[in-house]
């Protein structure tokens, strides 16, 4: 049913509503990539390839404008979107295609989730753990002043203990939250039972109070503890940026002084001139 979908005419609209960065085809990691483009159609690709200077089909004499080359490799982009089979993909169109996207080669055939063709993004990604944009965040080009506070910041918070505690913390406080729903969840399905049945029989309101009494008993407690967690997590974080913020004062007192200063010295030349 999937196949008949992007098969036919009208395939680019159906598989607009797929996932397909998740889908591991490359037909579906190639349209995920001409969609982050805003590229629609195969014609509209190869139009884009063949004016970036790409050689994917043979030069015709009599094609002085360049559209049998751009339809031809548009009918070559086509079979390429319309099958999953990737033994007859040309090695030409796998080098257009990751130049062109920005994308290893890797990423375009399905065998990774990291798109990027930079290897130190790549290695980076696997020795971390660390999702792809959460590397390029790290990586990217900054003013070396910026990057030198926030490089400086997560560098003392990946120092300290809130590197163990402010994850496992989260994690309990999730648990507690998702226990405390779960519980919540059960009551909602004894209401919906109990309006099922008579209202009018004593029985009902009798079992619908005390197994709502059950898990709200169940329930408390988690909430509590939801709370608590949280309550950890807050404290633990003011201690932690308190502290680092007494020592960056410290580090950085010269340039706060002068930066306090100038300040002080707008301030009261403006109030200067108004007087």
């Amino acid at each position: 049913m999937l196949k008949k979908m992007y098969l036919s005419a009208g395939w680019s609209m159906g598989f607009q509503h797929l996932d397909n960065g998740n889908i591991e085809k490359f037909n579906c990691r190639l349209w995920y990539l001409m969609k982050k483009k805003s590229i629609e159609t195969a014609k509209e690709l190869a139009h884009n390839l063949y004016n970036a200077g790409y050689a994917l089909v043979d030069k015709n004499e009599e094609d002085f404008d360049g559209e049998i080359a751009v339809n031809n490799i548009a009918r070559r982009i086509q079979e390429h979107l319309n099958s999953e089979d990737i033994q007859k993909l040309q090695s030409r169109f796998i080098m257009a295609y990751c130049d062109f996207f920005g994308c290893s080669a890797d990423y375009l055939l399905g065998r990774t989730l990291i798109e990027s063709n930079n290897p130190d993004t790549k290695h980076f990604c696997e020795i971390t753990g660390l999702s792809e944009k959460a590397t390029k965040r790290l990586i990217e080009e900054l003013p070396d002043d910026i990057k030198a506070n926030l490089m400086g910041f997560w560098s003392n918070m990946l120092d300290s203990n809130m590197f163990y505690m402010l994850p496992l913390e989260h994690h309990k406080m999730c648990y507690e939250l998702g226990q405390y729903y779960a519980a919540q969840n059960k009551i909602d399905e004894i209401n919906k039972a109990s309006r099922e049945m008579s209202n009018s029989d004593a029985f009902v309101s009798i079992w619908r109070t005390m197994m709502e009494e059950n898990y709200l008993k169940e329930a408390k407690p988690h909430a509590g503890a939801y709370y608590l967690h949280m309550n950890n997590i807050l404290n633990n974080m003011s201690e932690y940026l308190e502290t680092f913020a007494k020592k960056y004062v410290k580090s950085n007192q010269s340039v706060i002084d002068d930066y306090f200063f100038n300040k002080l010295h707008e301030k009261v030349g403006k109030n200067h001139s108004d007087i």
